[in-house]
């Protein structure tokens, strides 16, 4: 499950710089219908793949990831194929749907491969693939556009998701828990409701991050290129620094309590996000991108881990898919409010308000981690 989730980050992050581009000069789309449509996708992805997670325990991760990937490449193929605004935003809608099912039935295929002592490294793993992929697809996509043309890219983004077809045909999928008396799913089970607030409020700052970041440091003096120095290069110390400290704390999950790991993220994501806050330097910011970064290495899998072992064998697929919802509906809200804050007092307090929604998460979950 690995590649096939590895195979769907690299398909979104190859879509993710293209696709405002390929609406504005080819479809026409104006600034506000570019938003519009580019919402799509995220939004749909939170209704689908909160629906999905019940459906993942019912019937089984199989069906639900192939109904996904399959959805996701026929939403990219129409988009091959569009020929106007409206044919666009249904497009994007069936790949938005399609990736929340895929999402929800992976990553719980995946922790049901793991051993119970081990699926923090699991969920470590899993996550890096999505960062992995989210860094290496605008790079391909990029480059497809400039060689072959923005439809080039939707092919190769179907072509991407029928390979993970493939990989779900051909895996062996793990023996499903029996409920020991049937009861009604619950798309959101009651442990997981914690841990999936609490992942909202992570997003919410990586929202705000990717909206509002080099804005921020434009204001501030910094230039807004993607070379060392520039604005945009904050995003890669974000992600390298995901990266690196993902490898390297793999095993910590596995070793310590999740709650009293994620307290310690969300302290060192509020500092991070401070920091870019009060940032009027490269170096500043990149220094703050660097701690947000290593908190977001565990926050995901602690908090996943935690929702995971709160919730019952048989609602394991609503649980992380509920999870997997939370996390992009506060990546959503990052920009939607996290716009409103800066409408009102600046970027400045746009970050800030981040910040303090992770430190108060911070405090909560380090008073629950010592009761």
């Amino acid at each position: 499950m690995l590649l096939v989730s590895t195979f769907g980050a690299v398909a979104g992050g190859a879509a993710a710089p293209v696709l405002p581009r390929f609406l504005h000069s080819r479809l026409g789309a104006s600034d506000a219908v570019v938003g519009v449509v580019v919402a799509v996708t995220p939004f749909c992805g939170v209704v689908s793949g909160l629906l999905a997670g019940p459906q993942v325990d019912r019937i089984g991760r199989r069906p639900v990831a192939l109904a996904g990937v399959a959805a996701a490449a026929a939403g990219s193929l129409l988009l091959a194929a569009a020929n106007s605004l409206a044919l666009a935003a249904v497009a994007r809608a069936v790949y938005g749907l399609g990736t929340g099912c895929t999402a929800s039935a992976v990553i719980t295929w995946a922790t049901d491969e793991a051993p119970v002592e081990r699926r923090g490294r699991a969920l470590s793993v899993y996550g890096l693939t999505v960062w992995v992929g989210l860094s290496v697809g605008p790079q391909v996509g990029e480059a497809v556009a400039r060689g072959a043309g923005y439809r080039s890219v939707w092919l190769f983004v179907a072509a991407l998701e029928v390979a993970a077809l493939a990989v779900v045909l051909v895996a062996q999928e793990p023996p499903r828990p029996v409920a020991a008396d049937p009861r009604p799913r619950r798309l959101v089970p009651r442990g997981a409701a914690r841990p999936a607030l609490l992942i909202m409020v992570a997003a919410y700052g990586e929202g705000v991050l990717t909206a509002f970041l080099v804005l921020h440091l434009i204001d501030r003096g910094v230039h807004g290129g993607a070379g060392f120095g520039g604005a945009a290069s904050v995003f890669t110390v974000f992600a390298l620094s995901v990266i690196a400290c993902r490898i390297a704390t793999a095993a910590v999950l596995d070793r310590f309590r999740a709650e009293a790991i994620a307290a310690a993220a969300f302290t060192v994501d509020a500092a991070g996000l401070a920091l870019i806050a009060g940032a009027s330097s490269f170096g500043v910011a990149a220094a703050g991108a660097a701690l947000m970064g290593a908190a977001f290495a565990v926050l995901y899998p602690a908090l996943a881990l935690v929702a995971s072992r709160a919730s019952a064998v048989d609602e394991q697929g609503a649980a992380l898919g509920s999870f997997g919802a939370s996390y992009s509906l506060g990546l959503a809200l990052g920009s939607l409010l996290g716009g409103a804050v800066a409408s009102a007092g600046g970027t400045v307090a746009a970050h800030l308000s981040a910040a303090g929604a992770a430190a108060a998460a911070a405090i909560s979950v380090a008073a629950r981690a010592r009761r």
